[in-house]
């Protein structure tokens, strides 16, 4: 994992998530970051105007880009490697194609903040990126800090496990972090013996038998309930999902569930992208 991208928009929230991503890029050994911000043209009447709006915008954003460098700098050391791309347009139209002109294997973006728990992230396009790029997003909420990853926790529905998880790519970064990887199921109508259940843990422990992960058996009602207990009882550091067409993902930002927020608010998400 060498490369990650960290798209900004200069407010407290993305000093966070970039903060956060220079430590993991010391922690996994990237080569570099390389900071994003892309601006748009304000609606104005006249061309004139335009032109020489957008000119301020540049100036804002390359300098802004300029402080933030100089800060990630001051906190993880000047022989971390880190670029910056000012870019014309809308971050939800350009950072895919950005992210694969800098061939980042990572996008580190933060939640915007907001006062209602159903605020969408990063002007509503962290939820767009994790669906419409193959490359893995981490989403860092506003209230999470650095600290080592110990515990990597995955909450796996074990639907079509096989043919749709990535991984090679889960594997990848589970070994960059030197961290525990702990398999979650939950199962809301737990039998004495499930053999279908018991031959998904068997192919989950084969993908995987370079890391060794645990494996915990729930049994919640609500899924989010059973994601909370199994991220205190571990005390995971990240949280691992792979979003599917309709899953629980989009819920997290749709619904406002107090149990919920009580670990997102400090646990970061890992979002690679289904592969079926």
């Amino acid at each position: 994992m060498k490369n990650i991208l960290v798209p900004v928009d200069f407010s407290t929230t993305a000093k966070n998530s970039a903060i956060y991503a220079a430590c993991l890029s010391r922690e996994i050994g990237a080569e570099k970051i390389i900071l994003y911000n892309a601006y748009s043209m304000p609606l104005a009447t006249e061309m004139s105007w335009a032109v020489l709006q957008t000119e301020e915008l540049q100036k804002a954003s390359e300098e802004g880009l300029r402080h933030y460098k100089a800060e990630l700098h001051a906190v993880c050391g000047t022989d971390l490697v880190i670029e910056t791309i000012s870019d014309f347009g809308f971050l939800a139209e350009r950072i895919d194609t950005i992210a694969h002109e800098v061939k980042a294997h990572l996008i580190v973006m933060g939640i915007t903040g907001g006062g209602k728990l159903e605020e969408v992230l990063m002007g509503s396009n962290t939820t767009h990126v994790v669906n419409h790029t193959t490359i893995p997003v981490l989403i860092v909420p506003s209230d999470c800090r650095w600290q080592p990853i110990n515990v990597i926790g995955w909450a796996c529905d074990y639907k079509d496990v096989v043919k749709t998880t990535p991984a090679v790519a889960i594997g990848d970064f589970v070994e960059a972090t030197k961290a525990k990887m702990v398999v979650m199921h939950n199962n809301p109508d737990p039998k004495a013996f499930d053999p279908e259940l018991f031959h998904n843990n068997v192919m989950v422990a084969e993908m995987f038998k370079r890391i060794k992960p645990e494996f915990d058996m729930v049994s919640y009602e609500d899924f989010l309930e059973a994601t909370h207990s199994f991220v205190e009882k571990h005390q995971v550091d990240m949280l691992l999902v792979i979003p599917k067409k309709t899953s629980w993902f989009e819920s997290l930002f749709k619904r406002s569930h107090t149990k919920m927020l009580a670990f997102h608010s400090h646990i970061p998400l890992l979002c690679l992208r289904s592969l079926g």
